[in-house]
C-alpha cells in the first residue's frame, strides 16, 4: 500500500483554513452537551444577542466560521437531495444567513492616535466598519442571485435601486457593480490609512461616509422588504470575531449597534475572556449590560464533568484520523487505540522501582521498623507499598495494615478498615501515591493517553489538538512502522510531546502584552509551590492545584489588570461556581492554572476541589515580581498548624 501519511492534527487554526476544510472538520458541540446556555437553533433564531467566551484555541472561530454564509452555502450545496430544492430553502429553514466579520487587529489599531482627534477615528471606523458589513450582504446576495435562487425583477427594480439611494451611487445597474462600489470605497479607507503618516491628508469619502447603523441594518431592511424570499423567513446574523482585538472606542461603536438592534438583526460575537475594554457606548452615560443587551456562552470551561467533552474529542479526532488515506483505509480512526484510552499507573510504578526496587523503603527507614517493611511489602504493586507506608506514619500497626492490604488484594469488602483501604487508595490518594513515587525516585512522571491529554487540555479543544500533533510527529520520526501499521504511540513519545508543549506554553506567556513579565513570574511560582504540595510525604492535601483570591482587593490596578490578563489568555482558569477554600471559610472566587502547565511542573491535571491555597493581595504582588518565591518554610509551619487545626486555611506567606 502506498505510504499516503500526514500528520491528521497539524493546521489546527480555524482562521486560516478553507470553508470546504471547515465543514469537512466540524463536530457539533450541541451533540455533546457542551453548552447548556444555547441550543443549535438560537444561532439563527433567538433574538437575544450572544457573546461567545473563551480562550485562544477553544474554538469559538471554528464554530462562527461553520455558521456563516460561504460555508453553510457549501452544505446546502452538499446537501441538495433532489434538482428541485433551492440553496435558498436551506438558509429558510435555518431562518437566517450568517455573515462572518473578522478584522485584524493590526488594521484596527490602525484607527488611532497620528494626531487625528478621537471623535473623527470613531467616524472613519463606523464608516469602514458599516462598508466591511454591507458588502458581506452585498456578496451573499450576489451568489444568491447567481444561483438562480432570488427573482431578477426584485433584485434588479427594487433592492438595486433602494441600495443605490442609501449609499448615494445612481450609476449602479448591477450586483457586480456594486460589490465594486463598495470595494472601491473600502480601498480609500485603506489607501488614507496607509497615506497619512506621510501626506497628513483630511479623509473625505468620495461619496459620503456612512453613520453607524446605515448600512449594517439599512441593508438587511431593504432586503426584507424587496425581495420575497427574505420576507419574515431570514434573519441577518452579524458574527464578529476576535472582538477582544477592538480599540475601546470601537467596542463603543459596536456595543452601541448591540443596544438597539432590530429584530431582523442579531450579534453573535466572539471574544476572549476578559475580552470587553468597555461596556459603555457612544453616549458616555450609558452602558450594555449581560442578560438585557447579551447572554454569555463559555466556551472554556475548566469542569467538564457533566458534559461528554471526551465525546466530542473523539469526535474531533475522528474526522482528523479518517483524512488521511492510509488510517481511513485500515480503519484506525479511534484516537483512544493511539494513545491508549487512560494511564496504567500501577505498571508505570513497576517500570519505574524495577532498578532499585527498595528505595522507596529505604527513604523511609527511619520511621519503619524491620518487622514493619516485611508486614507491608507487595511487590506486585509498590503503590500500595507507598500507601502502607503512609498509615503507617498515620500510627496504624504493621498488623493491621497488612491486613487491610490483603483484604483489598481479595477484594473482600467486609469491614471498615478495608473500606477505608480501598477509598484511600481507589478514590483518594493513587495519583498522589504516584507523584510521591516519582519524586522520591527522582524522576518524572508520564503524562499519557486520551484521558489524560483530555484532562490536560483544560476544556481548550485545540491543546487537545497539539498534544495530539506533538505526539503524532514524534512518533512518526521515532517508528513510523509502529504508527502507520499498528496505530500506536508510545507512553515515552506522547510523555515527550506534554512536556514539550507544557514548556513552551510556559515561556510563551512572556509575549502576553504589558503584563508578561508578571504573569510568568506568578505562574512559574505557583507552580513550584503546587509542586511542592505534591511532594508532602504524608499526602495532607492531595493534588493541591488551586488557589483562592478576590481580585477585588487588589490596591495596584496594574497587578489588577494583570491578573485579568492572566484570565484572558487561559493562563489562569476560573471554576465556574464560588467555592469555599477549605471546610468551613468563607466563599471565595477559586481558580487553577491552565492544566497545561501541569508536567513542566509535575503536578496533577485533576481538579478535584479540597484545600486551595489562600491568596491574599500582597501574596499576589509578592508572586508576580519576585523570582522562586519559596514555600519550604510555609509548608514546614502549615504541617504544624494542622496538628492544631485540621480544617487551618492554607496560606502562603505565615511567618515562621
Amino acid at each position: 500500500m502506498k505510504d499516503s501519511y500526514r500528520n491528521p492534527f497539524s493546521g489546527i487554526n480555524a482562521g486560516s483554513l478553507d470553508d470546504q476544510t471547515i465543514l469537512d472538520y466540524w463536530c457539533s458541540p450541541f451533540a455533546y452537551r457542551l453548552f447548556s446556555e444555547i441550543k443549535e437553533t438560537d444561532i439563527y433564531e433567538d433574538s437575544s444577542n450572544i457573546v461567545l467566551m473563551g480562550g485562544r484555541s477553544t474554538g469559538k472561530t471554528m464554530f462562527l466560521r461553520y455558521w456563516s454564509f460561504p460555508v453553510q452555502l457549501k452544505l446546502a450545496s452538499e446537501n441538495k437531495d433532489n434538482k428541485t430544492k433551492r440553496v435558498i430553502d436551506h438558509f429558510k429553514e435555518k431562518n437566517g444567513i450568517g455573515f462572518y466579520i473578522r478584522i485584524d487587529g493590526p488594521i484596527l489599531r490602525s484607527f488611532d492616535g497620528l494626531g487625528i482627534p478621537q471623535e473623527k477615528w470613531n467616524s472613519i471606523f463606523t464608516h469602514y466598519f458599516e462598508l466591511i458589513v454591507g458588502r458581506n450582504y452585498i456578496e451573499a446576495i450576489k451568489k444568491l442571485y447567481d444561483l438562480g435562487d432570488l427573482k431578477k425583477d426584485e433584485i434588479e427594480d427594487q433592492f438595486i435601486p433602494e441600495v443605490k439611494r442609501i449609499i448615494n451611487e445612481s450609476q449602479i445597474v448591477s450586483l457586480d457593480e456594486l460589490l465594486n462600489e463598495f470595494d472601491n470605497r473600502i480601498k480609500d479607507v485603506d489607501s488614507f490609512r496607509g497615506n497619512f503618516p506621510f501626506f497628513k491628508n483630511d479623509f473625505v469619502p468620495s461619496k459620503g461616509g456612512f453613520a453607524s447603523q446605515s448600512l449594517s441594518f439599512g441593508i438587511p431592511k431593504i432586503a426584507q422588504k424587496t425581495i420575497s424570499e427574505f420576507k419574515e423567513s431570514i434573519n441577518f446574523i452579524l458574527l464578529i470575531d476576535e472582538y477582544e482585538n477592538y480599540l475601546e472606542p470601537q467596542q463603543r461603536v459596536i456595543n452601541t449597534l448591540l443596544r438597539f438592534s432590530k429584530n431582523e438583526i442579531r450579534f453573535r460575537i466572539g471574544m476572549r475572556l476578559e475580552g470587553f475594554r468597555t461596556f459603555n457606548m457612544i453616549s458616555e452615560d450609558d452602558f450594555i449590560k449581560e442578560g438585557r443587551e447579551y447572554r454569555k456562552v463559555i466556551f472554556e470551561d475548566v469542569l467538564i464533568k457533566d458534559k461528554d467533552y471526551d465525546g466530542f474529542l473523539k469526535e474531533v479526532s475522528r474526522k482528523r484520523l479518517e483524512s488521511v488515506n492510509i488510517f481511513k483505509e485500515n480503519g484506525k480512526s479511534d484516537i483512544t487505540e493511539f494513545l491508549s484510552k487512560s494511564e496504567d499507573i500501577e505498571e508505570d510504578a513497576l517500570e519505574l522501582v524495577a532498578k532499585n526496587p527498595g528505595k522507596h523503603f529505604s527513604h523511609f527507614k527511619k520511621s519503619l521498623k524491620d518487622s514493619d517493611v516485611d508486614a507491608i511489602k507487595c511487590k506486585e504493586n509498590p503503590l500500595l507499598e507507598l500507601l502502607n507506608i503512609l498509615w503507617i506514619l498515620r500510627r496504624v500497626p504493621a498488623n493491621e495494615v497488612k491486613a487491610a492490604m490483603e483484604d483489598y488484594l481479595k477484594k473482600n469488602k467486609k469491614g471498615e478498615k478495608v473500606k477505608k483501604y480501598h477509598m484511600d487508595y481507589v478514590d483518594k490518594y493513587k495519583l498522589s501515591l504516584m507523584f510521591l513515587l516519582c519524586s522520591i525516585y527522582r524522576t518524572n512522571k508520564k503524562y499519557y493517553s486520551f484521558n489524560t491529554f483530555s484532562f490536560l487540555s483544560s476544556g481548550i479543544v485545540g491543546n487537545f489538538i497539539e498534544l495530539c500533533r506533538r505526539s503524532f510527529q514524534y512518533a512518526e520520526f521515532e517508528n513510523k512502522d509502529l504508527l502507520i501499521k499498528e496505530g500506536k504511540i508510545s507512553k515515552e513519545q506522547q510523555t515527550k510531546a506534554a512536556l514539550d508543549f507544557s514548556g513552551d506554553e510556559l515561556q510563551q506567556i512572556n509575549r502576553i502584552e504589558s503584563y508578561g513579565g508578571y504573569i510568568h513570574k506568578f505562574i512559574n511560582n505557583i507552580g513550584n509551590i503546587f509542586r511542592d504540595f505534591h511532594k508532602d510525604e504524608k499526602i495532607r492535601y492531595p493534588e493541591t492545584n488551586q488557589f483562592s483570591a478576590d481580585i477585588d482587593n487588589l490596591t495596584s490596578q496594574k497587578f489588577k489588570d494583570a491578573f485579568k490578563a492572566a484570565i484572558k489568555w487561559s493562563v489562569i482558569q476560573k471554576k465556574p461556581k464560588i467555592q469555599q477554600p477549605s471546610p468551613g471559610k468563607h466563599l471565595k472566587d477559586i481558580y487553577t492554572i491552565n492544566r497545561i502547565y501541569s508536567p513542566i511542573f509535575q503536578i496533577s491535571y485533576r481538579t478535584r476541589g479540597g484545600y486551595s491555597v489562600k491568596l491574599t493581595a500582597s501574596d499576589i504582588e509578592k508572586l508576580m515580581t519576585e523570582e522562586n518565591v519559596s514555600s519550604r518554610n510555609y509548608l514546614k509551619q502549615q504541617i504544624s498548624d494542622e496538628s492544631e487545626n485540621p480544617n487551618a486555611q492554607l496560606n502562603l506567606f505565615d511567618p515562621i
